[in-house]
């Protein structure tokens, strides 16, 4: 049978939530030093981390300047309550200077730190996460970037295997040999048996076409067993020589993998299958962007975390077929259906599922999809499309198939319907968090506020009293009798007042009463907590902000 040819992934690929690092060389860049520090936070013992700012000279012995008392510190400055009683320490920026100060005020420079705390700090700096930008990727600290600062700080990091098992490649063309040198001496001061974390991209991708990375990609197969998560941008080129190796994952639990963008451009039919990745015992975790899922050999049935990005709807019923044992799930990027793939409606059966998102396509792709879900385990639900209302009815019937305590439920991006919005949220009795995030085609009315107002009653009859102490979820006549946190980010078309009312009514009490306008009994409903609103086209008297502060949460 002659292969089918599809439509090729989109050009927008390069928005990548992967995070890419190069290797830099050893030259002194003290001006990063702050920015390393920044993130540095961390306790040992009774010492707590606090970096403050104005550092540009390090290791100079003269006397250190009176204090100075910053209004707006970079990280605030926390104060530790130690288990014994030795007095608390941070560490913090005076004028150029980094220095310790303790409660008995006498102050000890950073380099009379003791190594193992210096080793925490760097261990915070070089591991913290960071921006999905490529600013933040090409500044990330690395062991490298630490051993400039000073030779103290050098021989520190050079002796401390464990700050090299994060191993962060960006290759460059121009400076793939010194890279690769590199990369030797890198590994090379890892201990032998310590797990590592490989992240490989490419500054220039085009570059990488016609001659792949292979002797790169040699000195990190040789370490393959001691591989515990992978980010890589894999050239398909590179396919056959990870298979030739014939190399063995067994410590392997997350990988994330994504094509050059040449590689993407091309229809299915010419794309070569991944393969490489069939026998990974101890994977758990997995992120694809960029493929075609029935191309994907993949111990589905391992995983308990899944990322896909840009996939089809089609592709979404593949996966999670087969991927039965999910406990996470992110179905983002999905892409219309406009090159006409046969979508085949499986009803799918996920007992461990947790948490769902999906962002991308239609609101009518996503209803598909919602409509042949049963999870009854899940508990957070947050789903993005500009018309992510035609769901809605598929997201009401799917809670109440799967009969799931829906926590947490977000909408992002779509067009206020307010009317099938409330009818939705009527089916939703065990939301607890509400985010609600409209384009700007439709500002909230008073609708979604009249509901969850009411009109308050008193709890004063003794039989009504006694059902709420007996039942553990409220009556279902109520209107999100669970919520406890409201937030809303959009153009508003309510009234003040309506706003008001609604806080004072859900704030009076841990179990309220309510009652509709025909004096109907409501049930009892939770307290609400927290209410965030961002609303730009709509200021408020300085009552209603004084209100809202107290919500922020």
């Amino acid at each position: 049978m002659e292969p089918t040819v599809v439509q090729s992934k989109p050009d927008d690929l390069d928005a990548r939530t992967t995070p890419s690092n190069e290797l830099k060389p050893r030259t002194r860049k003290r001006d990063k030093v702050m920015k390393i520090l920044k993130r540095a936070r961390t306790r040992a013992g009774s010492f707590f981390l606090c970096v403050g700012k104005g550092l540009e000279r390090y290791g100079s012995d003269v006397s250190l300047p009176e204090a100075k008392k910053d209004p707006h510190p970079l990280i605030p400055q926390t104060k530790v309550i130690s288990e014994g009683p030795s007095p608390a320490f941070c560490l913090a920026a005076e004028d150029d200077f980094l220095v310790v100060k303790r409660d008995s005020d006498p102050r000890i420079h950073i380099h009379t730190l003791p190594p193992e705390l210096l080793t925490e700090v760097f261990a915070v700096a070089c591991f913290s996460e960071v921006a999905a930008t490529n600013t933040a990727r090409r500044a990330r600290t690395t062991p490298l970037t630490l051993g400039q600062v000073c030779r103290h700080w050098r021989q520190i990091v050079e002796s401390t295997p464990h700050l090299w098992s994060w191993v962060l490649i960006r290759l460059y063309r121009s400076k793939y040999d010194s890279q690769l040198e590199i990369l030797k001496e890198w590994i090379g001061r890892t201990s032998t048996t310590q797990p590592l974390t490989i992240e490989l991209s490419f500054e220039d991708e085009d570059a990488w076409v016609a001659k792949p990375p292979h002797e790169l990609l040699q000195i990190l197969l040789k370490e393959a067993h001691r591989w515990r998560s992978i980010d890589l941008t894999l050239p398909e080129a590179c396919y056959q020589r990870v298979k030739s190796a014939k190399v063995q994952f067994p410590m392997l639990e997350n990988i994330a993998l994504q094509p050059l963008l040449a590689d993407a451009h091309v229809a299915q039919a010419e794309r070569k299958r991944l393969d490489i990745f069939e026998v990974v015992p101890s994977l758990t975790q997995l992120r694809l962007n960029g493929y075609y899922l029935d191309d994907c050999s993949i111990p589905w049935e391992q995983l308990q975390e899944l990322v896909l990005q840009h996939i089809y709807v089609d592709e979404c019923f593949y996966a999670l077929q087969k991927a039965k044992n999910l406990v996470n799930c992110t179905l983002s990027t999905m892409l219309v259906n406009d090159c006409n793939r046969t979508v085949k409606k499986v009803q799918l059966t996920l007992p461990h599922l947790e948490r769902l998102r999906l962002q991308g396509a239609s609101g009518t792709d996503q209803a598909t999809l919602i409509a042949n879900l049963t999870a009854p385990a899940l508990s957070e639900l947050i789903i993005s499309s500009a018309d992510a209302s035609s769901a809605f009815g598929d997201i009401a019937t799917m809670v109440s198939r799967s009969d799931c305590l829906l926590r947490t439920f977000e909408v992002n991006g779509f067009d206020m319907d307010e009317t099938a919005l409330v009818e939705m949220l009527n089916s939703l009795s065990t939301v607890e968090a509400l985010h609600l995030v409209p384009n700007s085609s439709a500002p909230l009315k008073s609708g979604l506020l009249d509901a969850l107002r009411g009109s308050q009653t008193s709890i004063s009859d003794p039989s009504a009293s006694s059902a709420a102490s007996t039942s553990a979820t409220p009556a279902p006549t109520s209107f999100l009798p669970n919520l406890q946190s409201l937030e809303y980010e959009g153009d508003a078309a309510f009234e003040e007042e309506a706003l008001v009312g609604m806080i004072s009514s859900r704030r009076s009490g841990s179990e309220i009463g309510l009652v509709d306008g025909n004096g109907n009994g409501m049930g009892l409903v939770r307290k609400l907590e927290v209410v965030k609103l961002t609303v730009n086209n709509k200021s408020f008297s300085a009552h209603c902000q004084t209100l809202l502060s107290s919500l922020a949460g």
